[in-house]
């Protein structure tokens, strides 16, 4: 059955649009007495009985894409208008706003004087966005449920009818669910809390004034991506920012461009103009090197771009980009885009056709005890990876903001991106099986043409099974349909490990580029013998050692002797230890310790937990714990071992 599933995802991806996801059609408020809303499910208490299991039926995955629409490629290069600040909030924990009862959505004021409505928006109630409502308010630290957000703006409607404009509102990211009204009217809904969405709002816009509300719902649920048991903090609310995009009626919506599989000099991709028309001019240009590429579209309004040129090529030493403008029918956006190609060989990764050994580190997207948003947010958890000596990052488990991506490129991290298909996601449910390939569509159509993203990311932890194996092959299937030029990368639970030897299988070996281990032997289960007298068997593809690492308090100081002790010299030991057989793997193309920072996890339970996860290198205060020395030292005499010279005294050890 994997083997039809690819073979019809391949074929959608190809034949349809590549593009982000969003409601084909209006959202439709729930019927009266469903306060909660339609797709919505209560989390089961613990305790609960899961679902009887059921057999695996056919996954055609093709439907969740039928009706995408193109995403808006490099919005920031755009005609735009920020919506960013302050915005009207209300609190609506149960979610009664949405349905017909109260219907919130209306944004109605009393116009009689026996009138009245349930809710409203107190001017003194405000949230700043982007950002999370968890953590803006006292009362909604642990709210998993409903904000209604409300922003006026003014639109010169007559304006834009007469020279023929479009507006749209792009979303960076809303989680989890987000319902989006414009004047009392419907717009559109979205699902998924890490991915970027759009809807147009032209046909709805009225002169001067206009109200823009948005429902956000971060409640956890079993058909969700990611599902209910996550080991991070469930941030809701408006996370990215929200901007209004005006474009022409007929544009450049998307577009591609990378070296060529295989090549180093040449350039393939594509441009696609909206709406779509047969031989509307296309142009390509990279002012630097003097290039200029006409094209013309075909009858599904997308041109292909191919041209030789003298590239300096993308690489972490030299974050070369080029400024790239895209132009046709009349508009223009331009880009900053490196050219660099990315490849396995047997058990290596190749960059720029050269064997690179990836000194990462696991990340999420927090900071100051939240939710990170801006781009200063970015650019300080960058920072600590480059003083880390590592050259690449993970974002884990989930796609950060664009910021952070177009940060990368400049400052030249590599980046392993990927969706969150978690432990205990539901791969029989026809629902999230569509969620998890909306959410890699978007990720890749944002971020395909950044360099510094090498790989992407399907899953993380997930159990093999006849469902879960159909359903990962056809996502990696979709993201090699989508995007040709990088690596497709998962990451397993650690190795079968019988006290002396580890060997690792999986059905989705086959289907993917990269094999993660997350190893956490010497923590959740000690090791039977030395680290470094382990018997690792190889699994014929570059393996990273893609989550390793122990817990510890910063400040908190002992002999090293005892887990239970939540002590730094603890966990430097633990490195120490790891890396000692790190050093004697010649098959490991790289390493990447869980985590950079310690972050919130209601969870993690422990008096020096305190709701955090403490496996960080700093602590949430971005604190040096002794472990953080321990990497640092490893990064730099790996760096300054040549890839050959660090395999040759490896395979002598």
């Amino acid at each position: 059955m994997r083997t039809i599933v690819a073979a019809i995802l391949v074929w959608t991806a190809f034949a349809l649009p590549t593009a982000p996801v969003q409601a084909a059609e209006p959202v439709q408020p729930p019927a009266a007495g469903n306060a909660a809303g339609e797709g919505y499910r209560p989390v089961p208490a613990a305790g609960d009985a899961a679902p009887a299991e059921s057999p695996p039926q056919p996954i055609l995955l093709d439907d969740a894409l039928s009706a995408m629409p193109p995403p808006i490629a490099n919005v920031a290069g755009r005609r735009t208008q920020s919506l960013d600040g302050r915005w009207q909030a209300m609190i609506d924990a149960h979610g009664s706003g949405i349905g017909e009862w109260k219907a919130a959505w209306r944004d109605r004021t009393p116009q009689r004087p026996d009138e009245f409505y349930e809710y409203g928006f107190d001017d003194a109630f405000t949230l700043q966005v982007p950002g999370d409502f968890n953590t803006q308010h006292p009362e909604l630290h642990w709210l998993e449920g409903s904000v209604w957000y409300r922003r006026p703006f003014d639109v010169d409607i007559e304006r834009l009818r007469r020279q023929g404009r479009r507006l749209f509102v792009h979303f960076g990211a809303a989680n989890y669910r987000a319902d989006v009204f414009l004047n009392g009217e419907p717009v559109g809904s979205h699902e998924g809390g890490f991915t970027p969405f759009h809807f147009e709002l032209t046909d709805k816009l009225v002169q001067g004034e206009n109200r823009l509300l948005v429902h956000v719902d971060n409640r956890r649920r079993r058909d969700a991506v990611p599902s209910p048991g996550v080991d991070w903090f469930n941030y809701g609310g408006l996370t990215r920012s929200v901007q209004l995009v005006e474009l022409p009626a007929r544009h450049v919506r998307d577009y591609h461009l990378q070296l060529a599989p295989g090549e180093l000099q040449q350039v393939r991709g594509w441009v696609q103009v909206e709406p779509a028309q047969v031989g509307v001019a296309v142009r390509v240009e990279l002012p630097e090197l003097r290039l200029a590429v006409d094209a013309r579209t075909d009858a599904a309004g997308r041109a292909t771009i191919e041209f030789d040129a003298p590239l300096q090529l993308w690489s972490p030493q030299q974050p070369k980009l080029y400024r790239v403008r895209v132009s046709a029918a009349g508009d223009a956006v331009e880009d900053e885009i490196g050219f660099r190609s990315i490849a396995v060989q047997g058990e290596k990764i190749l960059l720029n056709g050269e064997p690179v050994y990836l000194r990462g580190v696991n990340l999420h997207e927090e900071i100051d005890g939240r939710r990170a948003a801006t781009e200063d947010d970015y650019r300080r958890l960058l920072e600590h990876v480059q003083a880390l000596g590592a050259n690449f990052a993970r974002a884990s488990h989930y796609p950060f903001g664009e910021e952070f991506s177009r940060l990368a490129d400049r400052m030249g991290i590599l980046l392993w991106l990927e969706i969150p298909v978690y432990q205990g996601i539901d791969f029989d449910d026809p629902g999230t099986r569509g969620t998890m390939q909306r959410m890699l569509a978007e990720m890749i159509g944002r971020d395909r043409n950044r360099a510094a993203v090498v790989m992407w990311g399907i899953a993380n932890e997930t159990a093999s099974g006849p469902a879960r194996d159909a359903v990962l092959t056809a996502l990696a299937a979709q993201a090699r349909a989508q995007d040709p030029t990088r690596l497709i990368a998962a990451a397993f639970y650690g190795p079968g490990f019988d006290g002396a030897r580890l060997e690792m299988h999986d059905p989705l070996f086959s289907a993917i580029d990269v094999i993660g281990a997350n190893i956490y032997y010497g923590w959740y289960t000690p090791w039977k013998v030395e680290p470094e007298q382990v018997e690792w068997i190889p699994p014929g593809k570059p393996l990273l050692i893609s989550e390793f690492g122990a817990e510890a308090k910063y400040g908190h100081r002992g002999a090293g002797e005892r887990a239970g002790d939540w002590d730094e010299e603890y966990q430097a030991e633990f490195y120490r230890k790891q890396f000692r057989m790190i050093r004697g793997l010649p098959f490991v193309q790289g390493v990447l310790p869980w985590v950079l920072a310690d972050f919130r996890s209601p969870v993690r339970m422990h008096p020096y937990q305190a709701g955090f996860n403490r496996k960080g290198l700093l602590s949430e205060h971005g604190e040096r714990k002794r472990a953080w020395d321990v990497v640092a030292d490893f990064y730099r005499s790996e760096a300054a071992a040549p890839q050959t010279t660090r395999k040759e005294n490896n395979a002598d050890d």
